[in-house]
């Protein structure tokens, strides 16, 4: 069944490697017909309690978006570091030199971005993950303020909306061995007939498909499908969510930055924490236009195919173990 698993991994990572290549070609290609959503700076800030700057009051738009802003990170994790706009601008002509922009973006890197585990859970059945979002409009990632946190949400263009996909982000045995995954009750076709407040996702299972012979190869097959039921309340201990960073003319220079949180949905403590910072490019789109969809990560932590799943992974622990990693 080893070896089993093994092919199994290795296909799933080059399918998403040349599925996200595809879907992100695509929503390059279909944004200049799409509603871009806002497209000029922010005008209001709300300060909230998990962030050391103040946030776009649009980033506050539902319950679960205030409690993932509310959430305060350990001392240890790095705070801001001032940036000298100046001295960059002074250097960034010069030949061999990042541009002042560039420049801003390493420093935020270097000085902030990574991932910090303060607590691992062993042994964990299911998760919450609070904040599921529809793919965005194509539209949304070529403008510099109109995404929340394109780190994530680019994704949210490969994933779509399907039941199997929702699922598949943490239910896929034998690689991803969570037996639930929940959340909150969403405008969806396979979500209609269900009136509770929040989903349980569930079910799917693999077996050896067999070969030609009637032998098991191994090969895997699905053996049972992914299902979905309303509950009227949350069975999961720990909640995934995800957050937006703002930090001083961030977007003015093509930066958006981002963090994945893993927390105690009792005590609202958070376990971990993963910090990233993205660099939109040039844009031939035109003036004042992004690619968020391509845009380039810090060194660290490591952009991998299925990061936010091995986040989880990492953290709240299964039995088997579960891993994206071929």
């Amino acid at each position: 069944m080893k070896d089993g698993v093994h092919t199994l991994k290795t296909k799933i990572s080059a399918t998403r490697k040349s599925t996200l290549a595809f879907f992100l070609m695509a929503a390059s290609m279909n944004a200049l017909a799409a509603d871009p959503g806002p497209t000029g700076p922010w005008t209001k800030f709300v300060k909230v309690e998990g962030q050391s700057e103040p946030v776009p009051e649009e980033w506050l738009k539902d319950e679960e978006a205030r409690i993932a802003y509310s959430l305060k990170l350990p001392d240890s994790v790095p705070k801001p570091v001032p940036f000298d706009f100046a001295a960059a601008a002074r250097t960034g002509w010069l030949p061999g030199r990042p541009s002042a922009d560039v420049q801003y973006f390493f420093h935020l890197c270097n000085t902030e971005a990574g991932e910090w585990i303060f607590r691992k859970e062993a042994n964990v059945e299911g998760l919450y993950f609070a904040r599921p979002q529809k793919a965005p409009a194509s539209g949304v990632l070529t403008e510099p303020y109109a995404p929340e946190m394109p780190w994530i949400q680019r994704w949210f263009v490969l994933q779509g909306n399907p039941l199997s996909s929702q699922g598949g982000w943490f239910v896929y045995p034998p690689i991803y061995n969570y037996k639930f995954i929940e959340q909150p009750r969403r405008d969806l076709e396979w979500q209609s007939a269900i009136r509770d407040p929040y989903v349980r996702i569930f079910g799917l299972t693999h077996e050896q498909a067999p070969g030609p012979d009637g032998k098991p190869t191994v090969h895997l097959k699905q053996k049972s499908p992914m299902q979905v039921v309303g509950i009227p309340s949350l069975s999961a201990r720990y909640g995934y969510t995800w957050r937006g960073l703002k930090r001083l003319q961030d977007r003015e220079n093509g930066i958006a930055g981002g963090e994945l949180l893993i927390y105690d949905l009792q005590t609202k403590e958070v376990l971990a924490v993963r910090r990233q910072f993205l660099k939109a490019s040039r844009n031939p789109r035109g003036e004042g236009k992004t690619m968020w969809e391509v845009a380039a990560s810090c060194r660290e932590p490591e952009a991998r195919t299925g990061e936010f799943s091995q986040f989880a992974f990492d953290v709240l622990t299964t039995k088997p173990p579960s891993s994206t990693k071929p």
